[in-house]
């Protein structure tokens, strides 16, 4: 059973003051990521330390592996589409991202949720585990012709809401935003072929200490994005890289 703390979880990204990224990730072009094939099998296993993925980064806390197993296991077995989802302990995120509003500087690093904090109301206090976060994230990923809730949806605050951005979750697996644009950061790299989503990835794993990145492409093509000093790697779950 999850014990839950949603006054430090919700509260975890709105004491930000943040003016400008650290300098030494403003001035730094990273190189191109590296591209690692392997198989969801080989990433769990390396996370419970049975044995090793080359370049795959030490993860030391255990509640973090357990948090990074099951959002793999929601972006490869519940999402209904395209998805990303970002996870760092909510200091990390505060020391790259202010909370955007119109006054905001376009190149201020900054998370602007999309939906007037719909989801991430809805998901306060549900442990990553839950299955109702599940159900809340297979029914956000589901996509239509115009990316938002439906219009006869059982909840009606969400009717006609944006189904869009990312999720960003906390080390032990309680939610600090979704449905989140991430603005504002440097491209880290190109990764070639990949559009928006997965530059947002890169970006967001190469600005934001510690941070793992799931990103889920509309085809189903899934990768987890880690740095490892001032190296990129993608690790890709399917052929498509």
């Amino acid at each position: 059973r999850h014990k839950s703390n949603p006054g430090s979880i919700a509260s975890g990204l709105q004491a930000t003051s943040v003016t400008s990224i650290p300098a030494t990730l403003a001035s730094a072009q990273l190189a191109a990521p590296q591209i690692h094939m392997c198989s969801r099998e080989d990433i769990e296993a390396a996370l419970r330390g049975e044995r090793g993925i080359m370049d795959f980064p030490r993860l030391l806390c255990p509640r973090k592996r357990d948090t990074i197993k099951s959002a793999m296991a929601l972006i490869c077995d519940n999402a209904a589409g395209g998805a990303l989802i970002c996870i760092a302990t909510a200091r990390s995120f505060r020391q790259v991202f202010a909370e955007a509003d119109d006054d905001t500087d376009k190149k201020t690093p900054a998370i602007r949720v999309c939906d007037g904090g719909y989801m991430t109301q809805r998901l306060k206090g549900v442990h990553i585990k839950d299955l109702a976060f599940a159900q809340a994230f297979r029914e956000f990923t589901e996509h239509s012709e115009t990316d938002c809730w439906p219009e006869d949806y059982a909840d009606a605050s969400a009717r006609g809401l944006p189904k869009d951005g990312a999720f960003l979750i906390a080390s032990g697996g309680y939610r600090l935003k979704c449905a989140a644009k991430l603005l504002g950061l440097p491209p880290p790299g190109c990764w070639e072929n990949k559009g928006t989503k997965h530059e947002a990835a890169l970006a967001c794993a190469a600005a934001v200490t510690g941070c793992c990145v799931l990103v889920r492409s509309d085809g189903g093509a899934v990768h987890l994005v880690m740095r490892e000093k001032d190296t990129l790697h993608v690790f890709s779950l399917d052929s498509d890289v």
